[in-house]
């Protein structure tokens, strides 16, 4: 089979592999909502994001990343994901009664059941390890994807030997037939030997990809941009769910809504980033989502400082404890600061981690200035080819002017 041929192959298995995630997402949904009802919208939203759009985002990105790059394990990768998270075992075993012994079959449903959550956190894991290329930095690095391969398969190994074995929830437990490894040691002392191994390979693969934005070359450092981008807004999501919820039934709807779509926006990055789609407008995006949470984190400080500061100085006065003055006043003050203070915070920002734009900016603001008040037509071509020089740094610059003097064709 020629090299076309095959990659033409991996494409179609790929986009089959995808739809096959999709009706499969689709088809697990109803008898997941008739086995735990959702008793809010919010919960309605959860079943929806996790049970169907993000297996099959992962896995229709995954798909359309295969066929335009089949060597590519950073495709591969996101589709085990897709595969992996629609593994029906849970459905299947919701929907037959508590058995009394075990079958073959149901004794399988029950050992996948425990072990199906593997293939899709190692592949995560290993995603940025094989990003954007889909090799490792150097082969120094394989290490980790043998690691993870063994850590899984002797997982996998393990839990399929314990006793006594139910479902994942633990909603009933029978004695294995096969089992000789008890539970115990495996919430034991096991449990300490897989925390480390987990965090190795999860350590592992953020170094290599530091280290691959370190000596890459400039398109991949604005690959490895969109990755990083959209896992600091996964952190930051899941650090808000998980810190910042409250009893309240809304607010949690709120945190889930805001997990679930850092969670999308993971792959929505990595198929950017290695597809090159827009691939450079990321700064513009870092660099605005920079901007307006500090602004927002400030504004908030200084509306918050100044209601409580009005409101005891009112109060004082007044003799009212809540005053509508004091929000009155704390909003005009923040509409008074909102530009100015934006101006400030996108300045110190360009100047902190944009500096090549912050100067290119400086720069063409003093040739404003100088195109102005210069008349004489050779200093100001002069000018114009030191600031193209500087700020777009070309390899060569020429000036074409023509003579207004001479005859037009």
């Amino acid at each position: 089979m020629s090299i076309s041929k095959r990659e033409s192959w991996f494409g179609r298995l790929a986009w089959v592999l995808a739809l096959l995630v999709v009706v499969v997402a689709l088809g697990q949904l109803p008898l997941t909502v008739q086995q735990n009802p959702p008793v809010s919208l919010g919960a309605w939203a959860s079943d929806l994001a996790w049970g169907v759009a993000i297996p099959s985002l992962y896995a229709v990105l995954a798909a359309l990343i295969i066929n335009r790059q089949p060597g590519n394990r950073v495709g591969w990768l996101m589709l085990l994901v897709g595969l992996a998270a629609i593994i029906p075992t849970a459905t299947i075993l919701g929907t037959i009664p508590e058995p009394s012994t075990f079958t073959p079959g149901i004794w399988l449903l029950a050992a996948v059941d425990n072990w199906s959550w593997v293939p899709l956190i190692f592949a995560i894991f290993l995603i940025p390890l094989h990003f954007p290329t889909g090799r490792p930095p150097t082969p120094r690095w394989r290490w980790v994807n043998w690691l993870a391969v063994g850590m899984a398969v002797f997982f996998i190994a393990l839990i399929s030997l314990v006793t006594p074995l139910g479902p994942f929830d633990e909603s009933w437990m029978l004695p294995n037939p096969v089992g000789f490894i008890p539970l115990e040691w495996v919430n034991g002392p096991f449990l300490i030997v897989w925390g480390i191994g987990l965090v190795t390979v999860v350590g592992a693969s953020v170094v290599s990809l530091f280290v691959r934005f370190r000596r890459g070359s400039a398109v991949e450092r604005e690959q490895i941009k969109w990755l990083l981008f959209a896992g600091a807004f996964l952190v930051v999501a899941y650090a808000l769910t998980f810190y910042l919820t409250s009893p309240d039934a809304t607010s949690d709807a709120w945190g889930n809504l805001l997990l679930t779509v850092a969670i999308l926006a993971l792959p929505v990055a990595i198929a950017i980033a290695i597809l090159r789609y827009r691939l450079y407008d990321i700064d513009v995006i870092i660099r605005k989502t920079l901007v307006y949470a500090a602004l927002t984190v400030l504004l908030a400080l200084v509306y918050f400082g100044s209601v409580i500061l009005l409101q005891g100085v009112l109060g004082t006065l007044t003799g009212i404890e809540r005053s509508p003055l004091a929000v009155v006043v704390s909003t005009l003050i923040i509409a008074a600061l909102f530009t100015p203070l934006r101006r400030r915070i996108q300045d110190w920002i360009d100047r902190r981690f944009f500096r090549k734009k912050y100067d290119a900016q400086q720069v063409l603001a003093q040739f404003a200035l100088t195109a102005r008040d210069e008349t004489d037509l050779d200093a100001l071509t002069a000018e114009l080819v030191r600031v193209v020089q500087e700020t777009m740094q070309p390899e060569q610059v020429s000036v074409w002017l023509r003579d207004m003097n001479s005859p037009r064709v």
